[in-house]
This record gives C-alpha cells, sequence and structure tokens, in this order.
C-alpha cells in the first residue's frame, strides 16, 4: 500500500535559507524506472550549470545522459545498481556538489580532483611538515586549527592552518591569534585541503582583512526550470569587522591547493580582491553552486548545484577553480627533501 510521501526540500544555506519545492512525487515508490526518471528531472530542471550561462557550462548533454542510462534502468534488477546508473550520470557532471545518499549508502562526484585527462592534480600539500619540522616551537592547535609562528631572517610570520571551514574560529580563538599577528611581519593564511562548510564564516573571516567594504563578488538566482533562467548578477560584499581584531595592515599569502573546494573556493576568490593579500599555490577544487537536496519517491537524498551561483569580481565562474596570483608545485624531490615549496614562496613574498 503507498503511502503519501512529504516532499522537504533541504537547502544548505549559503547567504540565506530557502525551499525549493518539487512536484515530482506525490507517493512513496520503489519502482527503479520512476526513481530514476525523478531523479534525471530534478537535475534536469534543478541544476545551476546545464546552460550556457555567463561564460560557464559544464557541456553536458543531460538528454543523451538519459538515453544512454535508461536501458541500464530497464535492465536492472536492485536498488544497488539503479545507485550505480545514477552514480555515473552524475559522474558526467564533474561537480562535488552532487551526491546521492541512500540508507545502505552514498555516492558522491569527486572528479574536481582530477583533470580533464583524469590524472590526478598536485596534491601540493606535505602532510605533518609544517607543524613537525617548520614552525618555531611545537605547534599549538586551537578546536582544530594549527598555528604558530616561523621566524626566517630576522623575520617572523604567523602561521594557522584552517583546514575546514566547518571549524569556527572563536573569540578566544581570534584573541590568542592577535597576540601573534601584532608581532608579525606577516601573515600565512592556509587553506589547503579546506574542502568547505560555513560561507558566512569565510565572509566574516575576509572581512579581517579589509579596512572598508569591498565588492567580492556576484550572485546569480536560478530563477525557473529552464536551463538559462537566471537571475541578473547581484554584488556582494565584504565589511571590515567591528571587534578591532583587523589584519588588514599585515601583508598576508593565501596557500591554496585542488584539494580547496566549496565555500573555501569562494574564500579563495574574495581573498583575491583584498590589496595586501597573493594567493600561491595550486588552483583550487571549485565548487560555485549552493547545494540543494531533494528526495526521491523512495526516500533517497539527492544534492545538486542549485539555485545560486557564484561569479567573481569580474563576473566569471568560479565553479571550474581559482587560479592562484602565483602558480607553485610541490615535486616529488620536494616532498624528498621536505620542502614544501609553496610555503617557502610565501615567506619569499612575504619578506619582500
Amino acid at each position: 500500500m503507498k503511502r503519501i510521501f512529504n516532499i522537504i526540500t533541504v537547502i544548505t544555506a549559503i547567504f540565506v535559507t530557502s525551499c525549493v519545492k518539487s512536484d515530482y512525487v506525490k507517493e512513496t515508490d520503489y519502482d527503479l524506472k520512476t526513481n530514476y526518471e525523478v531523479f534525471w528531472n530534478l537535475i534536469n530542471e534543478n541544476y545551476c550549470f546545464l546552460g550556457d550561462n555567463y561564460g560557464y557550462t559544464k557541456n553536458v548533454d543531460w538528454k543523451k545522459v538519459y538515453e544512454e542510462m535508461m536501458p541500464l534502468v530497464e535492465a536492472a534488477t536492485s536498488e544497488e545498481e539503479l545507485l550505480d546508473i545514477m552514480g555515473k550520470s552524475i559522474d558526467y557532471l564533474k561537480d562535488g556538489h552532487v551526491w546521492i545518499d541512500t540508507k545502505f549508502n552514498h555516492r558522491g562526484c569527486y572528479t574536481f580532483y582530477y583533470d580533464e585527462n583524469n590524472v590526478r592534480y598536485p596534491e601540493n600539500f606535505i602532510k605533518g611538515l609544517i607543524s613537525n619540522k617548520v614552525l618555531d616551537y611545537s605547534y599549538r592547535t586551537r578546536n582544530g586549527h594549527v598555528y604558530g609562528n616561523i621566524t626566517r631572517d630576522g623575520k617572523k610570520f604567523f602561521y594557522l592552518h584552517h583546514d575546514d571551514f566547518s571549524k569556527d574560529l572563536t573569540a578566544e580563538d581570534l584573541e590568542m591569534f592577535k597576540l601573534h599577528i601584532e608581532k608579525a611581519d606577516g601573515i600565512i593564511y592556509d587553506i589547503r585541503t579546506n574542502p568547505g562548510g560555513k560561507a558566512q564564516l569565510s565572509l566574516d573571516i575576509a572581512g579581517r582583512f579589509v579596512k572598508e567594504k569591498t565588492l567580492i563578488g556576484y550572485q546569480v538566482l536560478k530563477t525557473g526550470k529552464g536551463y538559462n533562467d537566471l537571475s541578473e548578477p547581484s554584488p556582494l560584499y565584504i565589511v571590515p569587522n567591528k571587534d578591532g581584531n583587523n589584519w588588514a595592515d599585515k601583508k598576508t599569502a593565501v596557500l591554496t591547493n585542488r584539494d580547496v573546494y566549496s565555500t573555501a573556493n569562494m574564500f579563495a576568490s574574495y581573498m583575491k580582491v583584498v590589496p595586501n593579500a597573493t594567493l600561491i599555490g595550486g588552483i583550487t577544487g571549485g565548487g560555485g553552486g549552493l547545494p540543494c537536496t531533494h528526495y526521491l519517491p523512495n526516500g533517497w537524498a539527492v544534492t545538486m548545484s542549485g539555485q545560486r551561483m557564484t561569479l567573481d569580481v569580474d563576473k566569471v565562474h568560479i565553479e571550474r577553480g581559482v587560479e592562484p596570483d602565483i602558480k607553485v608545485t610541490i615535486t616529488e624531490e620536494d616532498i624528498k627533501n621536505n620542502v614544501d615549496s609553496i610555503l617557502e614562496k610565501a615567506i619569499e613574498v612575504l619578506s619582500k
């Protein structure tokens, strides 16, 4: 017996929380073909990047994906097979903000780590090297943040590895960092391996590096079911913090790699506008769409980039990643010799 299934659309809000209505599902239904068709339609009408908008497109023929996958769906006999087929479908999107959650498994799309030839981008990070061998003394942590000082040729730099924007910077954290930053000749803000998290946090941190209201990009809303049903870009600003703990006078190096994603990717884009900041390292992983979650008739959750996109100050999409101001790659020789060449370039830049 079928029961009424209430559609709930959960949106992981970046700047506001809102809901997207869905007219697809009225009842619980475990039919494999029905669920694939609902899944396909949800992406077809709600995914941000199927059209050619503001100079960027995924170049994916989503209707062709349907034609390719439907024979597999019709031959499938289990939910596991259906999940595999849906997974193959979202692989075409190459978007880390697209995934499927079921009662038995999670299927994501992590291809932003790989280039067009399916080759893994350089990791550009040596785990444990800075904390154990580079900082002036044994590293310290505050709420999971590794921080400390690096002294070179009589100059001192404050180093902070913010590896996850789901980790807040508390008032106590900021007061502790302030003691070091006031005495430092520059700041090394390392966001390598940061997968994102709270977008408001990325805005708040960026606001510590400016003295006045600063344009950092634009937002575009998806306004309808058509691929190119989009709003005009609306400006996005950061404002200086008001607690007296401002870092705008300090030269800053922001360290990046391909594993920087989502709101961390946005933070990298914001910091490119900051006058005293320089991005050093590798291109970030991208992720410029607002993740929105919809539910299928069988109860599975499908998350995708929907409703909102972020552009940089030049109205260029950051979905594909943010290029550093200075590109540096950690080589195999660097790894062998325990040399973080991205960090070394940051010290060189801040020393000038």
